[in-house]
């Protein structure tokens, strides 16, 4: 009997193993739900807390979906369904984060440009590589619990109210850490001592707080700017010496105690000598500035008044800017169009005070003041137009292009010698000079959401412009030059159609234009073979847009120092050894969008395949930097 209990308990073994490891598996099944409920739950919180401008409208969708796949901002783990990124920028978010302590999984966390003001003991977050939190309202001490954070690369707590020392010791334990950025905020006191370091780190910035003492030596590798607005803050790299100290060092004297005895008279002694200086100096430089002021104004009235007689008297002479074209007999009329105001005759505007902005490759361009105050540009073409079926039916249709990022013609006029043809004047300038002009001290750099945006708004126009009629329209020359912005910051293409109308060759010595052109346009090209006609296509737009997007993205001109070819520079580059170096300086502190950049690089490289065959529609472009875009703010 015994031996027959004993076979019966063994038969029931494997079903108790079945039978456990399936009450495991379900088990673990309530938990990973339990996991997403909480995640779930916690976002609905932190939402209706911080959330009073309604930004995440999104996560009001509590259907069948989970937040990872249709909430704002929300990225999961595909396996656990975790939430593991939140990117919540720009979203008018205020009140506290502690309600997302709860997220234990977040490993990127990202919500600069908010209203918020609380945190949470960084110890919540044992997984985070990455932490955002610059221009916000955060108070306080820095947060505790930062050398819990073993695996984080990147941290910035900048222009913010955080006050107290920084915890030096406890950072230096992170052996991963690659930026640090805690500048404009209230922190105070040293650098920490010498015997510690952080050899990981890349990006460290604690300029404009309140810190004293002498830089570490490890840290002295960093530019001044790094520690700029520390007013005692000494050694390299800012000049002032630490061996150097004043007679007079401590600005809370009379509430730390008294200064010594006959430093407080000689103190007034000499503000009141210096400021009397400094009066006496400043009402100099205020008559000064008045009386040229009043000579300039008497100056510019008297100039206004004769140019203006002078064009009364001159009805039928030259503008200084349009050689023979007002007596020269040609029959022509000047063609307006939609938006057209200021001038309604040709005299109009030869007659007007015009400015030359520059010198291009089919003519010169100038700024006209008409008498009525308006201000528009006209391009006085001088090269033979092509022997074309309609010119007239051409630039009709050019004229009725309409879109926000294309520079509308306004009218043209068309004689036996020129072409003068009128546009609206964008002031903000072009995005060449946005992006190349005045590279020295004193810049004021271009930041990466804008440099997206011109992206962005001029693959539309040109989009646009591919798709406008059947008739095949391209822009045929196009530049960071001919890319305008307008007055509210939008990227518009300008010389439309104009290279279409010109017996412009199709290969030129001039190398900055060269390193716009596809492959299949340059003489001695193999690309070109196939094609010894050479014939323009709207592929060709594609090209040039791409290397427009490489300025963009290194803000290197087209052309460098050594005559070669921006696209070529960035294609030698292997796709695996992208680095930095590739990227302008200037984007540098936009390191969390490292992904949008490689992403943009990577459009830009199918734009400028070899082949014409091989690079997308522009309609393709302009989705794929939608989609850039919106991936970004999701």
């Amino acid at each position: 009997m015994v031996v027959v209990g004993y076979h019966k308990q063994l038969r029931q073994i494997p079903l108790l193993i079945l039978a456990f490891f399936f009450s495991s598996f379900f088990a673990s099944c309530s938990s990973l739900k339990a996991n997403v409920k909480s995640d779930f739950t916690i976002l609905l919180v932190f939402k209706s807390s911080s959330d009073s401008s309604n930004s995440l409208a999104s996560w009001t969708n509590i259907s069948s979906h989970h937040p990872c796949s249709a909430w704002l901002g929300v990225t999961c783990n595909p396996k656990t369904q975790r939430v593991t990124k939140l990117v919540l920028n720009y979203l008018n978010l205020t009140g506290s984060i502690q309600d997302l302590a709860e997220l234990t999984q977040l490993r990127h966390l990202s919500l600069h440009h908010n209203r918020l003001s609380v945190t949470p003991n960084f110890t919540a977050w044992p997984s985070l590589r990455h932490l955002y939190l610059s221009h916000n309202h955060f108070t306080g001490k820095f947060p505790a619990g930062i050398s819990h954070l073993k695996g984080l690369r990147r941290l910035d707590l900048s222009f913010n109210y955080f006050s107290g020392e920084i915890p030096v010791t406890e950072l230096t334990q992170l052996t991963h850490l690659l930026t640090l950025r805690l500048e404009s905020n209230w922190f105070n006191g040293t650098l920490g001592p010498d015997n510690s370091s952080l050899e990981s780190l890349l990006n460290f910035n604690v300029s404009e707080n309140g810190l004293t003492g002498e830089i570490p030596s490890w840290l002295s590798k960093f530019p001044a700017s790094s520690f700029a607005g520390n007013v005692r803050l000494c050694g390299r790299p800012l000049p002032s010496d630490c061996s150097f100290k004043p007679a007079v060092v401590n600005p809370r004297a009379g509430k730390d105690g008294p200064l010594p005895i006959g430093v407080t008279d000689v103190k007034k002694e000499r503000s009141s000598k210096n400021g009397m200086v400094l009066m006496i100096i400043m009402i100099d430089v205020v008559a000064v500035m008045l009386i040229t002021l009043a000579v300039a104004c008497c100056c510019y009235r008297r100039k206004y008044s004769q140019a203006r007689e002078r064009r009364k008297n001159a009805k039928g002479t030259t503008g200084i800017a349009y050689g023979t074209t007002a007596r020269d007999g040609a029959s022509g009329e000047m063609i307006c169009f939609e938006g057209c105001k200021g001038f309604a005759k040709v005299e109009d505007l030869l007659t007007a005070s015009a400015e030359m902005l520059g010198k291009g490759s089919v003519g010169t361009t100038y700024r006209v003041v008409m008498d009525g105050g308006d201000v528009v540009v006209v391009k006085r073409v001088r090269e033979k137009v092509k022997k074309m079926k309609d010119v007239d039916g051409f630039l009709r249709e050019i004229g009725g292009l309409r879109h926000p990022n294309i520079v509308s013609l306004r009218a043209y006029y068309s004689s036996r010698e020129e072409l003068l043809l009128v546009y609206d004047f964008l002031q903000a300038g072009s995005l060449h000079n946005l992006l190349h002009g005045n590279r020295g001290p004193g810049r004021t750099p271009l930041d990466w959401p804008t440099r997206l945006k011109f992206a962005l708004g001029s693959a539309g126009g040109l989009a646009f412009l591919h798709c406008y009629t059947k008739a095949k329209l391209f822009h045929g020359h196009l530049t960071s030059a001919n890319i305008l912005i307008d007055y509210q910051g939008n990227a518009c293409i300008s010389d439309i159609g104009v290279h279409q109308l010109l017996q412009v060759p199709s290969s030129s010595t001039n190398n900055s234009n060269n390193a716009y052109k596809a492959p299949e346009m340059l003489l001695g090209n193999a690309a070109a073979n196939y094609n010894q006609t050479r014939k323009y296509s709207q592929k060709c737009d594609v090209y040039s847009f791409g290397v427009v997007l490489l300025e963009i993205l290194t803000g290197k001109m087209a052309t460098s120092e050594g005559e070669t070819s921006l696209a070529k520079w960035v294609q030698r580059v292997s796709r695996e050894e992208w680095t930095w170096d590739v990227f302008d300086f200037e984007l540098v502190r936009f390191k969390e969008m490292e992904e949008e950049m490689t992403a943009l690089l990577q459009v830009a490289i199918l734009c400028l395949a070899s082949s014409a065959k091989d690079r997308p529609k522009m309609t393709a472009v302009h989705k794929m930097i939608e989609d850039i875009i919106r991936d970004q703010k999701g």
